[in-house]
């Protein structure tokens, strides 16, 4: 049997070539009649389109000559009547000869004769009675004045009575006084007309006047209700000037009708002819030439078709013998067996498919076997996952319980816990009175550290719970965000200095805005990654910069904290966050703290809809980044309303620019103050030597004669009392400041220049009569600024920051005066700017701003001016503590108790 199977494959089937070369040739020939079908109906599509177009053109052009000439005769009859001599005849002969017109011409419904005034002759009407001599004036009108001038008028359609439509058309004389004659032509003929072209069976034709507006149709009713078309796009093309297309245009009808559509143009009158005629119609006679072609297609292709189910009768035989058995080896009959005689491929084919289901049948019954077993095994693993399941829920009800419990437990702890702990530190607080020795100070010191820190522990703690227990809510309003930064790095930065590292301040002028959000959650994650950073920063520095990105309806703050740290490896970048978690056990021991910092500020920050990252490595430091959004103020806290002055002063404000100087102008004039303009410094020198001022804002970059030169000019005049010059400038370099320096100008303000700034330069300028009476607390501190910090930081922390105040004020104070004694510059200006950068943490307004003064003037000082600075300085910062201890005294009072 083998050998019989071997030598099947060896035969070659008889007829295998003829079939291929068969169903080659039925297909070529099946291809080329069907292309040379296509194109024949192309070619016929688009020759009897053309032809439908033609004859269409060719109806309107005839239709629009029949309405052209019946115009032109028309006027031809008024042209005859106008051109008879008005002195040989009278007015009844006119009338009579209107009459006789009227009567040739049944279209006349009304002639009218003026004299070269425009004064009415004759009135002859098939409406009205007739009328002569009435001299009504016309020469108003538009017939009279169109036939004035170009000899002939052609008016609008209108329809009279709404029933028939009329047209005015006007004519000239001749002579030196020719006279015109108006007549109002009945367009019924043109109706008449339209109606009787016939195109096609179902086609019909329509006039539209020179404005789109129609005027003919066989249907009375749209020309009646005077239908605008000219926001058509064919009947827009052709008003102008747009010639049809050769093959017609396919649009829709009134009706909605699709319809093939071309048109001709009235000569003289602008009017146009359209001629339309239905797509099922028009194209009528080549649907029937593609339905003749694609007849002969089909029954081709049916021949075609017989011819291929008989040559392949053969071969699907067999064909479907194999589908049968595979059908029923699907069933499970896997002892058939196929009998295939034919061969060629096919035989072979029956051969392999009885090998095939031979090995199925063998195969079927290993897989029943094992499918058996795999049931029994994934029955057994689900009832053990089922009980893993019932185990964990229950395990995890038990774990959320447990949660809720320790968090309640937690919160009242720490809460009890603070009562004890406030007593304690008060009391260690009253022990230090000035008599204990160093050793019981050094103790006492070490307890009251060891006090602050367990209440850090236990607000941390309480923190923690309160956002376990989900308790922790947010207390919006509008606070300024520059002052909470700048608080807040002003509160850490002495914490830095006494570890010996720096401490850079870097806020974008977006910060300098008021927002509205928790202040006091804001400050707590901010004052956190400072500490952080200080606490891990061994040596090196520490930067804080600040930028808010301004929405429509948010501004979104990023403040980034970097360190020189001692880093954290990638893999505890985010376990960092977690509850009770430091980057290791050593670092725990090393530095302290419970690991719930940055956990309670990550949960803050979520809680304001923000996000807190770290980017660090072992050894390298650390950067934090903190995206917080903030909404917009709505209590207006930066706009307050501009304060009067003291008292109102003589401004002389010198700029080149005249936006600037009107700029500038109107701010003087809002703050109260009388203004004058120069433009330049030669200007200001001759308005300061011939008008008394008080003050003199002087631009710094003016041509020919810059601000510096122009002051040192101004302070050699003989002026009293001399005024007071401050520079506007944006130019604030070192050499700038020395040039303003040198020449004994110490004030200055930025551009642009803002008001509230402009105010307080102009008022700082000392009043005429001041005397040296004691400043007011309110006068030296910024009450309203120590209200918000009292809020923002609390009780415990301002006092903290009281005493801190006190102490490095006194040192500094020391520093300035022995500074100012030894004549060195660049340390009184040093130890003024720590000395204004400490005052200004807690409101210290005025002592801030001498400060800041004395630090810019200090390379200028004489010693003597020095020496006076320093006295001033100390007298000034005592003032201020004396007010802040009395201010701050009810606050400790609390504190201690």
């Amino acid at each position: 049997m083998n050998e019989a199977v071997d030598q099947g494959h060896l035969r070659t089937p008889p007829g295998r070539l003829f079939r291929k070369y068969l169903y080659s040739i039925v297909t070529l020939a099946f291809a080329a009649l069907a292309i040379n079908t296509g194109f024949d109906v192309w070619f016929s599509y688009r020759e009897q389109k053309q032809l439908l177009a033609a004859t269409q053109r060719e109806q309107a052009a005839s239709a629009a000559i029949q309405i052209g000439q019946f115009i032109g005769q028309i006027e031809n009859q008024i042209r005859w009547l106008a051109r008879l001599p008005a002195e040989l005849s009278t007015n009844e002969d006119e009338r009579l000869n209107a009459i006789r017109l009227m009567r040739l011409s049944p279209a006349i419904a009304e002639l009218t004769e003026l004299d070269a005034q425009g004064r009415e002759q004759v009135r002859v009407s098939r409406r009205v009675a007739d009328r002569i001599g009435s001299n009504a004036d016309h020469s108003s009108s538009a017939a009279f004045r169109g036939a004035n001038e170009s000899l002939a008028y052609y008016g609008p359609v209108y329809f009279f009575g709404d029933t028939e439509p009329f047209m005015t058309i006007a004519t000239r004389g001749i002579g030196r006084e020719p006279n015109v004659v108006i007549a109002e032509v009945n367009l019924r003929f043109i109706w008449d007309l339209v109606a009787g072209i016939r195109v096609g069976n179902t086609g019909k034709a329509y006039v539209v006047d020179r404005l789109g507006l129609l005027i003919a149709h066989p249907d009375l009713w749209p020309a009646l209700r005077r239908s605008d078309l000219s926001r058509h796009t064919d009947v827009r093309a052709a008003l102008d000037g747009v010639g049809p297309p050769a093959g017609g245009l396919v649009k829709e009808d009134f009706s909605g009708q699709r319809v093939l559509s071309t048109y001709a143009t009235v000569p003289s009158l602008g009017w146009l002819v359209f001629v339309e005629l239905p797509l099922s119609e028009a194209y009528a006679p080549i649907y029937a030439s593609i339905g003749r072609s694609t007849f002969l297609l089909i029954a081709l292709l049916a021949i075609a078709t017989l011819v291929s189910l008989w040559l392949s009768r053969r071969m699907t035989v067999p064909i479907q013998m194999l589908t049968q058995g595979a059908r029923r080896i699907e069933s499970g009959d896997l002892g058939l067996r196929l009998a295939i005689r034919t061969g060629d491929e096919l035989e072979a084919l029956g051969d392999q498919f009885n090998r095939m289901a031979a090995h199925l049948r063998e195969s079927y019954a290993t897989l029943e076997r094992k499918v058996v077993e795999r049931t029994s095994e994934l029955e057994k693993a689900r009832d053990h996952a089922l009980a893993e399941h019932d185990a964990a829920e229950r395990a995890r009800s038990v774990a959320v319980a447990a949660n809720e419990t320790k968090s309640r437990f937690l919160a009242v702890v720490s809460h009890e816990l603070r009562t004890p702990l406030n007593g304690v530190m008060g009391v260690l607080q009253l022990l230090d009175d000035g008599r204990l020795g160093e050793v019981q100070r050094r103790h006492l010191a070490t307890a009251a550290a060891s006090g602050e820190t367990l209440i850090a522990l236990v607000d941390a703690i309480l923190e923690y719970a309160r956002l376990e227990a989900s308790t922790e809510t947010l207390e919006t309003r509008d606070f300024r965000l520059d002052q909470l930064i700048e608080t807040a790095a002003d509160l850490m930065r002495p914490q830095a200095f006494g570890k010996g590292l720096s401490f850079d301040l870097a806020c974008d002028a977006t910060v300098s805005t008021s927002v509205h959000g928790d202040p006091v959650r804001l400050n707590r994650i901010l004052l956190n990654l400072i500490g952080n950073a200080i606490k891990f920063t061994p040596s090196g520095g520490i930067a804080l910069s600040a930028t808010a990105e301004r929405h429509d309806d948010h501004a979104l703050l990023r403040l980034v904290v970097r360190d020189t740290g001692i880093g954290i490896a990638p893999d505890m970048h985010e376990r960092i966050f977690e509850d009770f978690v430091q980057a290791d056990d050593s670092i725990a021991r090393r530095f302290g703290g419970t690991g719930l910092g940055l956990a309670i500020a990550r949960r803050l920050t979520r809680l304001m809809r923000g996000e807190l990252t770290v980017e660090s490595l072992p050894g390298k430091g650390s950067v934090f980044t903190l995206l917080v959004p903030l909404g917009h103020a709505t209590s207006g806290i930066a706009q307050g309303a501009i304060s009067p002055p003291s008292r109102q002063r003589r401004v002389l404000l010198v700029d080149d620019d005249p936006v600037n100087c009107e700029v500038g102008e109107a701010i003087l004039n809002r703050l109260g103050h009388r203004s004058a303009i120069a433009r330049n410094g030669a200007e200001a020198v001759a308005l300061a030597g011939s008008r008394p001022f008080d003050v003199i804002l002087m631009d710094l970059h003016m041509p020919d004669m810059d601000g510096v030169e122009a002051a040192t000019r101004i302070r050699q005049l003989p002026l009293q009392p001399m005024p007071r010059i401050i520079v506007v400038t944006a130019d604030v370099s070192r050499t700038t400041r020395e040039r303003l320096a040198g020449a004994g100008i110490t004030r200055v303000v930025s551009k642009p220049i803002l008001i509230n700034a402009l105010r307080e330069a102009i008022e700082d300028a000392p009043e005429p009569g001041a005397t040296d009476a004691p400043l007011a607390p309110s006068a030296l501190i910024d009450r309203p600024f120590l209200d918000d910090q009292k809020e923002l930081l609390g009780a415990l922390q301002i006092t903290k920051l009281h005493r801190l105040l006190q102490e490095t004020s006194e040192k500094l104070i020391a520093e300035i005066t022995a500074a100012a004694a030894a004549g060195d510059h660049k340390q009184l200006a040093r130890s003024a700017h720590q000395l204004g950068s400490a005052a200004s943490a807690l409101g210290l307004v005025r002592l801030f701003e001498r400060c800041r003064e004395i630090e810019e003037t200090a390379p200028s000082m004489s010693p003597d001016e020095c020496q006076d600075a320093a006295r001033e300085l100390a007298e000034l910062q005592h003032a201020s503590m004396r007010a802040l201890d009395d201010l701050l005294r009810p606050v400790e009072e609390r504190s201690v108790s």
